[in-house]
């Protein structure tokens, strides 16, 4: 009686352990972020920061990576050009993870596609002054994403 019970004790040992092992892989959980909002939303992101954005069909990470230059000009001087501010951003779709270089200028206004997301850098803070070097961790974006193609079949 004693062989009997031992293979149908481990029966039941396998069984919970695959059952235990379906139940913890089924669980759904949200990639790091900062904070999450739905696509068309605005929200600021701080250099450094990462935003999900909730879309049609899954969710996208935006992450303001850096200022790469700014040579904007201020608004309370005449100059040549008006330049313009580098911002990168580093943008994940599922699996792909894509850099990214916005030219902002110095009224904001800018946009970058990257697959079907279009990024919109609405505003750039701080604004350009004369005479002020801004700290490159200060620099903050207000952005908007929106989906520019209809993924679901």
């Amino acid at each position: 009686m004693l062989t009997l019970r031992t293979p149908l004790i481990w029966v039941c040992f396998v069984a919970v352990a695959i059952l235990l092992a379906c139940t913890s892989n089924n669980r759904a959980t949200l990639p790091d972020a900062d904070f999450f909002v739905q696509e068309g939303q605005t929200f600021v992101l701080r250099v450094g920061d990462t935003a999900g954005i909730q879309t049609q069909a899954s969710i996208a990470i935006v992450r303001f990576g850096a200022i790469l230059e700014d040579t904007r000009c201020p608004a309370n001087d005449t100059c040549d050009e008006p330049g313009h501010a580098t911002l990168s951003l580093s943008v994940q779709l599922a699996l792909n993870v894509s850099d990214a270089q916005v030219q902002v200028p110095p009224d904001g206004g800018a946009e970058v596609q990257v697959e079907e997301l279009k990024i919109e850098v609405l505003e750039l803070r701080p604004a350009a002054e004369t005479g002020v070097d801004v700290d490159l961790l200060s620099y903050q974006a207000a952005m908007r994403v929106v989906q520019t193609e209809d993924l679901l079949p």
